[in-house]
Parts: C-alpha cells; sequence; structure tokens
C-alpha cells in the first residue's frame, strides 16, 4: 500500500481571468511508515499537493491514491469522511481551528462527530492531549488561554484524535521558537517511530529535513523536480543546487572541509559526530 499521484494536474479558478495551473503532470509514490519532507520555494505547489490526500482538493486531471481511496479526476468522490478519518491534515498556524470552550472539547469533537459516545471522545481527547504533552491541569482552560506552541499541540491532539494513519503537517514550527520547533519536531519523529503513523512535512527548515526525515521530495513550480532519500540528497551538491536550498550547517561545514583537504564520513550528520570524528584524526 501507498500514496500515489498519477499525471495530476490542478488548477485554481479554472476559465476565469485568474486561472493559475498549481501542479503539472504530478507522477509520485510515497511510501508507508516513513518521515517524508515536501519541500520547494513559494509558490512551487507544496500546500496545493498535499491538500489532494484527503480531498479537500480534487485534482483537475489525473489521479490520487490513498491506501484503497481513489480520487480521480471528474468523477465524484464520496468517501470524504473515512478518508478524513485516515489522513489528518494539520495547517500551518493550525491553532487558529481552535474554537470550543476548553482543551477536552476541542480534541473530543472530531470523535463525538463520527459517532463515539461522550464519555469515550473524552477519555480519547485525555490520551491525545496526554500524547502531545499537555499537562492534565490544563484541560478545562480555554484555548486562549495557552501559548501558541500549546495551541498548537492541541490542535495536533484533535487530529490524531481521530486515530490517523497518515499525518500531513504544513509547516508544523512555523513561528516557534527553536526549543517549540524541537519538541514538536521530537513529538513528530515518536509518532512515527511508536504508533507508526506516515508523516508528510511541509517544510522550508533543512535543519528539520536533515535530523528528522527520511526520503525528500522537491517541487518546482508545480512539477516533481527530485525525490530521493535524505542522504543521497544533501551527499549531493548539484541536488541541493538544483533544489535551489541552503544546505543545513552541519553539511555546509562538511564541504568547506572538503574544500580544504578533510573528507568527513557521509554517516556524520551531527555537531556531535563531526566533534567525535575531528577528535580523532587529531588524535592520530
Amino acid at each position: 500500500m501507498s500514496i500515489r499521484f498519477e499525471k495530476v494536474d490542478y488548477e485554481y479558478s479554472p476559465n476565469t481571468p485568474f486561472a493559475f495551473q498549481a501542479l503539472k503532470e504530478i507522477d509520485l509514490e510515497l511510501s508507508l511508515g516513513k518521515i517524508t519532507a515536501i519541500i520547494g520555494a513559494t509558490g512551487s505547489g507544496k500546500t496545493t499537493m498535499v491538500q489532494h490526500l484527503n480531498a479537500l482538493l480534487l485534482p483537475t486531471a489525473g489521479k490520487v491514491t490513498v491506501q484503497d481511496f481513489e480520487i480521480e479526476a471528474n468523477k465524484r468522490f464520496t468517501q470524504v469522511k473515512a478518508l478524513r478519518q485516515k489522513v489528518g491534515l494539520v495547517f500551518q498556524f493550525a491553532e487558529y481551528q481552535l474554537f470550543e470552550e476548553t482543551l477536552i472539547k476541542d480534541v473530543a469533537f472530531g470523535p463525538k462527530n463520527f459517532g463515539v459516545a461522550e464519555h469515550e471522545a473524552e477519555e480519547i481527547a485525555k490520551s491525545c492531549l496526554r500524547t502531545v504533552g499537555i499537562d492534565e491541569l490544563d484541560y478545562e482552560k480555554s484555548p486562549l488561554e495557552l501559548s501558541g506552541g500549546q495551541k498548537r499541540r492541541v490542535a495536533i491532539a484533535g487530529i490524531l484524535a481521530m486515530s490517523p494513519e497518515i499525518l500531513v503537517l504544513d509547516e508544523p514550527t512555523a513561528g516557534l521558537d527553536p526549543q517549540g520547533a524541537k519538541q514538536m519536531m521530537d513529538l513528530f519523529k515518536k509518532l512515527n517511530s511508536e504508533k507508526k503513523i506516515t508523516i508528510l512535512i511541509v517544510t522550508h527548515n533543512m535543519e528539520h529535513v536533515l535530523d528528522y526525515c527520511d526520503e525528500v521530495v522537491v517541487l518546482d513550480h508545480g512539477k516533481v523536480l527530485m525525490q530521493t532519500d535524505i542522504n543521497t540528497f544533501f551527499e549531493n551538491d548539484e541536488y541541493m543546487e538544483k533544489a535551489n536550498i541552503n544546505p543545513p550547517s552541519i553539511i555546509r561545514l562538511k564541504n568547506l572541509l572538503k574544500k580544504n583537504g578533510i573528507s568527513i564520513s557521509k554517516d556524520v550528520v551531527t555537531i556531535d559526530g563531526m566533534v567525535k570524528e575531528l577528535t580523532k584524526r587529531l588524535k592520530k
């Protein structure tokens, strides 16, 4: 089972003076069970592409397959509710989606909307709030009383309450301080490793791509520029130049050392690893 895009086009405002083709013949297959980064310049089609995964947008041409669900252009898709239980989409600044009086009510809203009894929905909500690191003393608070990072955690808990098998995140660390961003990425890594949730992350943060992701898909002007594993992507300067991205700091350091005659193993991708490698060489 996988996620497939087959010759997918998407056009905003078709047959109007404002028509814009955001996706152009997207051919792509994504493995389940991994953390995949979707990267590219602003306007490259990243958000448009991932919004097809839970039928928020429907293709103008082509077909999107998500496990057993097929979303085909010019055909009515009738399984929206079932698909959105499988695929949770967390928007950028997802905290703006919070609307209930308390955190418990907000997170329990989704399960209740799908027919879960109120008591059971609240137990699910408590479990999900614990998963994202919200203190039990805050459960009855209004979302308005929380910090930005806490609000985002609650918004993610609301998606997790639906027990998704695939979690799609659009710039999930935007606006967070470095510590908050790290905690958020650690949470996604935990969800992937412990709950086996497939994670797709739209991001501009190359440090996060290197540290947390397994694969990378690069979009450019609505087309797939490349798809590869993380190590291959960051080992090839031409790939990064082609994608027009600034490499993570550890990659820039390795490249600088290489230019000065010091080649560092491709397995070294952290500062601690770099320190150990250089210390070992100095001792020799």
